[in-house]
This record gives structure tokens, sequence and C-alpha cells, in this order.
């Protein structure tokens, strides 16, 4: 592999490591400050929400925080995908690993929140944890097909 390949890969690599990190340091913040922080993403989003007709407070937080697993791990999927791209094509190691990373970290991120003193580990949100690393993987690997997106 090429020096510049190398650093892509590296690249990638700290990025997905990063984000991973990030995803679980917020698994543990404690469940009334999760709560504050959803409550202030609701009232931001809340004339939104009215214009697609949702009214319920209850309703809007269940979207945004459900919103919000799928997209961190939809982001998480796009970066472990393109750090899997950026190593060579011979080798099943590579494709191997970022499929056990980008399934592995939901059910990890679920397990902290068990121990998280007002949070739960919920089976759901693994689950939709799984279908945003599945879109982000796609996403990504549609850019890097249509050359959109250059491994870095």
């Amino acid at each position: 592999m090429s020096r510049g390949k190398r650093r892509g890969a590296a690249v990638w690599f700290a990025l997905s490591l990063a984000w991973t990190a990030l995803i679980w340091v917020h698994s543990m913040v404690p469940g009334p400050a999760s709560t504050s922080e959803s409550s202030f993403v609701v009232q931001l989003l809340a004339p939104l929400f009215g214009m697609a007709g949702v009214c319920d407070r209850t309703v809007m937080t269940l979207l945004v925080r459900k919103c919000a697993h799928f997209s961190e791990y939809a982001l998480l999927g796009f970066l472990t995908h393109g750090l899997r791209s950026s190593l060579p094509r011979e080798s099943l190691l590579p494709f191997g690993l970022s499929v056990v990373w980008a399934m592995l970290a939901p059910c990890l991120d679920e397990t902290i929140q068990l121990f998280v003193p007002g949070r739960a580990g919920l089976v759901t949100d693994v689950l939709i944890d799984l279908g945003g690393v599945l879109v982000g993987t796609l996403s990504c690997h549609a850019l890097l097909r249509r050359g959109r997106l250059k491994s870095i």
C-alpha cells in the first residue's frame, strides 16, 4: 500500500475511532442530563413538528431520541465503510473488522447505558442503530462508487 493510501486509511481509522468514542462518552451522560438535551432539541424543532401535525411532546421527544440514534450510527457506518474502502481489496480482514466494529458498537453502547443512572439499554435502540449503520455504509459506498467521494 502506498504512503498516501496508508495516510488515508489512518485518517478514516482516526475519524471512526473518535466518533465511536464520542458516542460512548455521550452514553455515559446520566438520564436527567440526557433528557435535558432532548428537551432542548424538541424545543428548537417544535415549530417543524407542529407543521408536520405532531403536537404531543412525548412523541416529539421519542422522534428526536430515535433520530439521534439513527444519525449517529449512520455517520459511524459511513466512516467505517470509508476505512474499509481505503484498505487493500484482496484482504477480507478489513471488511470483517469494519463490519464487526459497526455491529458491536451499538451493542456496547446500549450495554454502557445499563450502568448509567436514569438510562436504559434497549434492544430496539440497537436495531435502530444498526439501521443507521446500514444507511451510512450504503451512502458511503454509493458516493465512492460514483466518484463523488474519494478515499482520503
